[in-house]
């Protein structure tokens, strides 16, 4: 496959079709890939945006099941807060270390 042609100057290949910028993406219509590329998004998000238009080139938007992205995506619960005795004298209350 040919993206572009040019001649090479020293180390420096210069393209002779004037365009400032030549880009070239694969895998269009991998899920997977646009699964990642948009941030680990939910199948459902991939759904949205396929729906509107924002991705013509995906015929699925099935993305494989992966833990990772199911780990990375949970949020983290803190202990629940025990109710304290109130101390009323001076080690009356006491932690050590055996």
């Amino acid at each position: 496959m040919t993206i572009a042609r040019g001649n090479k100057n020293g180390s420096l290949y210069t393209t002779t079709d004037g365009c400032g910028s030549i880009a070239m993406a694969e895998g269009k219509d991998d899920p997977n890939l646009w699964h990642q590329r948009f941030g680990h998004m939910s199948n459902q998000g991939l759904k949205c945006l396929h729906s509107k238009g924002k991705l013509p080139d995906l015929k699925s938007v099935k993305v494989d099941f992966r833990e990772s992205c199911m780990l990375g995506k949970q949020k983290r619960v803190s202990f629940k807060k025990t109710g304290r005795v109130p101390v009323k004298e001076k080690l009356e209350l006491v932690h050590t270390d055996v």
